[in-house]
């Protein structure tokens, strides 16, 4: 699926995860709500990360949406096109009842996602 870059509420950043907020070319393509481990293209260079889809239950947002956190990476890529291809299906979307909850939670899916 092809995604642009768009502007977003920050809160990857504030948590030490920064993503992308993801306006997909076409939103029938985004997988089910949950967290994935995907192959992500930016610039023609291949990275590793996770995408989050769903309506941020934690944050109390009921809109759906698509971020993905690339890792080793830290590019500014507003406006950007990025390739996304899920590779698989790490866990449901969820409430966590803190963001340092939601912290724990977010390095086990980064090791989920690496092996």
């Amino acid at each position: 699926m092809f995604a642009t870059v768009i502007d977003g509420r920050k809160i990857g950043r504030e948590l030490g995860f920064p993503t992308a907020n993801l306006a997909l070319s076409n939103p029938a393509e985004m997988p089910e709500n949950g967290v994935y481990a995907v192959d992500v293209i930016v610039k023609n260079e291949k990275f590793l990360g996770i995408l989050n889809v769903g309506n941020r239950p934690t944050f109390g947002t009921s809109e759906r949406t698509a971020e993905v956190h690339i890792l080793n990476f830290s590019q500014e890529i507003y406006g950007e096109t990025l390739e996304i291809s899920v590779r698989r299906f790490i866990r449901e979307e969820r409430f966590f009842d803190n963001p340092d909850d939601l912290k724990k939670q977010i390095q086990q899916d980064l090791y989920a996602a690496k092996i």
